[in-house]
């Protein structure tokens, strides 16, 4: 059974406090943000975490990462085209407990009168100035989800999208189909921490350094600790039962 409670919130919110720590701490080496994003979302997160450790309560707000965090990558298909990713998201909290957290990354490409021509194949592109989203993931947790019709975590593609999550002065073009709201694939749970993980060595924007050193990498494994063995526990004793009548692919918790 896959518990979140107020013994998981509070230890994963000590987790997150001190990842906070570590990334104000080594910002200058990490990958440079829009606005130096980076920094004040895990600034302002590390200060309303020990508010919250100091008093000895519950998170009662929400977290939030708005705007999201937008870092600049190099795709060698681009030419001299910008593209970036952002990191937006919520983790949503009642009475203390983590009962929903939806994580979004957006691959976006920033056009510019000064951009090469729209390369072979991107034919049917729009080509107005500003930025154009390109991809749109969801990695979610639902506590409203049974595991049956609607899986507890699960990744999404496209999704509802407010030009507000971006902080940037250009246009906005989202051209995905909002509306529909399927399918949502069974997936491993993502956190903040794992999910910029992620981000940092998919597209290689850089900070090696900081990303490969002990330090790092034990927030990250607490991360997945907390996360993942739950999750794969109870997929490996569902695989595992002799009177499994049904698919894996929806996780019955």
């Amino acid at each position: 059974m896959y518990k979140i409670d107020l013994k998981f919130t509070a230890n994963y919110l000590k987790i997150l406090r001190n990842f906070s720590k570590f990334v104000i701490e080594k910002h200058a080496e990490l990958p440079q943000s829009n606005n130096n994003q980076l920094y004040s979302f895990f600034s302002d997160l590390h200060t309303k975490l020990g508010r919250v450790t100091r008093k000895k309560r519950p998170l009662v707000e929400d977290i939030s990462i708005k705007p999201n965090i937008i870092f600049q990558y190099k795709n060698p298909k681009g030419g001299k085209r910008k593209f970036h990713i952002s990191l937006g998201g919520v983790i949503k909290l009642q009475q203390g407990i983590i009962t929903e957290q939806c994580l979004v990354l957006n691959l976006m490409l920033e056009h510019t009168e000064g951009c090469d021509a729209i390369p072979d194949g991107w034919d049917n592109y729009p080509i107005e100035n500003g930025y154009h989203i390109l991809r749109r993931f969801h990695f979610d947790f639902d506590t409203n989800n049974d595991d049956i019709s609607k899986p507890k975590f699960h990744l999404q593609y496209g999704g509802n999208f407010e030009s507000e999550y971006l902080e940037v002065d250009e246009e906005v073009h989202y051209k995905l189909f909002s509306p529909i709201d399927h399918p949502r694939l069974p997936q491993q749970p993502y956190d903040i921490v794992m999910l910029f993980d992620f981000i940092l060595r998919e597209f290689e924007l850089g900070g090696k350094g900081v990303i490969n050193d002990s330090g790092w990498n034990k927030h990250v494994i607490e991360c997945e600790k907390i996360w993942l063995i739950p999750y794969y526990k109870a997929l490996l004793d569902r695989l595992q039962s002799t009177s499994r009548t049904t698919p894996i692919h929806r996780l019955n918790q």
